[in-house]
């Protein structure tokens, strides 16, 4: 924890964890080590698929042999899956059919190599009911002590992107409130006065990992590097969150801490698929978040000229490996961050904390909209130093889901939570006739059965396949359920 404390004290992101009860199957026999009994591949690379005639999968789908043991690596992007050749259902890919080798394995084949004994297989992205023609996937089971693993991916697609025009992160100065120019990714964020801005973003490829691979799924949590900043998702007692921190240089010091309060958390699913549709009556609900908790603060040593802002899919899942699940269960988050610190020597922080009142997800079918209330004022809390008006803004959603695909693009049901936080610390120059301090809150949630992959790793994942990728993503249900904006001392000085 020690290498969050330089960055002072801030605010973001969130980490919810996925469990899985029965999925209309029968758990496999556990047969290896690590979380919760799985073995290291199976951690890895997920589970083989079902074959106890439960689940009907559609005509063109190849499912191959051996599980996760079969699979000698798969690439940083995961994209590409190296089989042994020789292993059953192997020899029967080829392009345009749906390979499903493990729950992390799957995806419709859009090139095959041989490479002596060994089998590389590139996938492009499918939707749940692709691959599976009649199914029942039921889950319910506590979360707060499930075994989980946190799995890299080094070169996720899409994981960064900076305002357009920019040559670098690095470059990628443009104060709060200012628009960027050029074609990129539109992104909202919320300012401290409560207003949306549109900002123009474009993707940043992340440099290669060493060795260009997979690594390992790792049973503790870790920080990692994602262009200029780091990100570092955590479990503790009755928490779930994510840290971020600016990384790059001294002058700049960024730290967010989002947690997700929890007790008794829990995921309750109930998923029929019958003739290649999802039933209209399905549910995918996440109860036990008690509230959202957030720490932020920020201090910038030349002012303006040392603003940052970014936009982050953080490569990194959590996943929760059960032995003989023929589904992954994992969570996934991303961030915009955006700096808008004025005059040297500038600095602001904030805390606050909402309940959450109600379940996330949907239950038979329908949107379940939970509320926030206020437990401990972020407007209370506000301070820093500045010569000009200086703030901070920050957007975060965490998906939680089921499902199968591949780590840029996973296909299953899925609940989602969208915070907006921006706040404002006045000048000093006003402080004899009163100090200004603004904030504002805005948060969504979200449910559905698409698929996980954003548009802009859609866009970077055109890029990466050897032929031209043909993928609509599917619509997904959210709803606003708070919003709110404040403005003190309202005095005309402030509020004027």
């Amino acid at each position: 924890m020690s290498r969050w404390r330089r960055y002072g004290s801030l605010v973001l992101a969130t980490v919810l964890v996925v469990g899985v009860g029965s999925c209309g199957i029968r758990p496999g026999v556990d047969s290896g080590r690590g979380a919760g009994g799985a073995s290291e591949a199976g951690s890895t690379y997920g589970y083989g698929p079902l074959r106890d005639g439960s689940v009907r999968y559609q005509p063109d789908v190849v499912l191959v042999e051996g599980g996760p043991e079969a699979i000698r690596s798969a690439s940083a992007d995961g994209t590409t899956w190296t089989l042994e050749a020789d292993t059953p259902g192997a020899g029967d890919l080829e392009p345009g059919r749906i390979m499903y080798a493990t729950s992390r394995a799957v995806g419709r084949v859009v090139q095959v190599r041989r490479d002596g004994g060994d089998l590389a297989v590139t996938l492009a992205p499918v939707t749940l009911t692709e691959v599976f023609r009649d199914a029942h996937f039921r889950s319910d089971r506590r979360l707060d002590d499930a075994a989980l693993v946190y799995q890299e991916i080094p070169e996720l697609p899409g994981a960064v992107s900076v305002p357009a025009g920019t040559r670098s992160p690095e470059d990628a100065v443009t104060p709060i409130g200012r628009t960027s120019g050029g074609a990129a990714i539109p992104v909202s964020y919320a300012s401290g006065d409560g207003a949306t801005t549109l900002v123009a973003l474009r993707p940043v490829r992340l440099a290669p990992a060493g060795g260009g691979r997979l690594p390992p799924a790792r049973e503790r949590n870790f920080a990692v590097t994602v262009g200029d900043w780091e990100a570092q998702p955590y479990r503790t007692q009755g928490k779930l969150g994510l840290k971020i921190g600016y990384a790059a240089d001294e002058n700049l010091k960024v730290y967010i801490d989002f947690a997700m309060n929890v007790a008794d958390l829990r995921v309750r699913a109930d998923v029929p698929i019958s003739n290649g549709r999802i039933g209209s009556a399905a549910t995918f609900a996440i109860d036990g978040i008690r509230s959202i908790s957030v720490d932020v603060s920020a201090g910038a040593a030349n002012g303006a000229d040392d603003n940052r802002k970014v936009r982050v899919e953080v490569p990194v899942e959590i996943n929760i490996p059960v032995p003989g699940e023929p589904l992954v269960y994992s969570n996934t988050w991303k961030f915009i961050v955006t700096t808008g610190l004025s005059g040297r020597n500038t600095t602001v922080k904030a805390a606050g904390e909402w309940a959450v009142n109600g379940t996330i997800g949907m239950i038979d079918g329908a949107l379940q909209k939970p509320t926030l209330s206020v437990v401990r004022s972020i407007m209370d809390s506000i301070t820093g130093i500045s010569i000009g008006p200086s703030g901070l803004a920050f957007a975060v959603e965490t998906k939680i889901q089921f499902g199968i695909g591949m780590p840029a693009a996973f296909a299953g049901p899925y609940a989602k939570l969208v915070v907006d936080l921006g706040v404002t610390n006045g000048s000093a120059l006003g402080a004899p006739l009163a100090r200004c301090v603004s904030a504002s809150l805005n948060a969504k949630v979200g449910g559905g059965f698409g698929v996980t992959a954003s548009s802009v790793a859609i866009e970077e994942l055109q890029k990466l396949l050897p032929t031209k990728l043909k993928f609509e993503l599917e619509s997904e249900k959210l709803w606003p359920i708070h919003r709110a904006a404040q403005t003190l001392p309202n005095v005309p000085l402030c509020v004027g």
